[in-house]
């Protein structure tokens, strides 16, 4: 089973396009969509937005459904000078950029206790596949990156700067890096897939009101082609 989780109503909408053989099952306070895309079982779920919401459906979703892998779709602002809005950002890594315990002299800005990491890898086999199957979709430019997370929506030219230059990332968004803290605890595969709704820069806001549709729908394009490719 591929677990897939997204933060917005919106993300998840143009994913059920494909979903077939669907029932809802209810684990407050999340509702569970179990059905098929591609003749493949997949959970689909909803789960707010934020690192505790995602947190804590990531959990629920790995403690019930045992799923082989786990895939965070949406959408995210670009920190990227060459990344332009409805492009793709498939994360190689993920980092919480708000997570700072850099007053002690040994610990690093964003370095997570207890893992002691900054950077928490991806699993590789599901980006490189996500790789392969970008190219049978013509219409989409691709990157791969670091993706940054932070309870934080980013409309500020000063604050993107400076996540650039802290952290060398490609997107900014509110949810992977918590879903990859808590699949990497789980030992659970894990890849991320975003598409760019804005540029976390002053018009964000604007931006995201008006490409989230389209850049959630561009991202997942890119997951069918991946559950596709799985029955392979």
């Amino acid at each position: 089973m591929i677990g897939i989780i997204c933060a917005l109503k919106e993300e998840l909408d143009e994913i059920l396009v494909f979903a077939k053989n669907i029932k809802i099952e209810n684990q407050y306070p999340f509702k569970f969509i179990i059905g098929t895309i591609h003749g493949v079982n997949c959970c689909m779920v909803l789960c707010g937005v934020g690192k505790v919401s995602s947190a804590v459906c990531t959990q629920a979703l790995i403690l019930k459904y045992h799923p082989d892998l786990i895939l965070n779709v949406g959408v995210a602002g670009g920190i990227d000078k060459n990344i332009s809005i409805g492009d793709i950002v498939i994360a190689n890594f993920v980092i919480q950029h708000d997570f700072d315990v850099s007053a002690f002299s040994h610990r690093k800005k964003g370095e997570i206790s207890g893992l002691n990491l900054i950077k928490i890898p991806c699993s590789k086999w599901i980006t490189d596949k996500l790789l392969i199957c970008s190219q049978k979709i013509t219409d989409i430019n691709l990157h791969t990156g670091t993706i940054l997370t932070g309870d934080q929506f980013i409309n500020s030219q000063e604050k993107l700067y400076e996540l650039k230059n802290e952290f060398d990332g490609k997107a900014c968004e509110m949810e992977a890096g918590s879903i990859g803290h808590v699949c990497y605890l789980n030992k659970t595969d894990f890849g991320i897939i975003r598409s760019i709704s804005d540029n976390a820069n002053s018009e964000s806001a604007q931006n995201y009101k008006k490409f989230v549709k389209s850049s959630s729908k561009k991202a997942s394009s890119l997951l069918a082609e991946f559950i596709k490719s799985s029955r392979d």
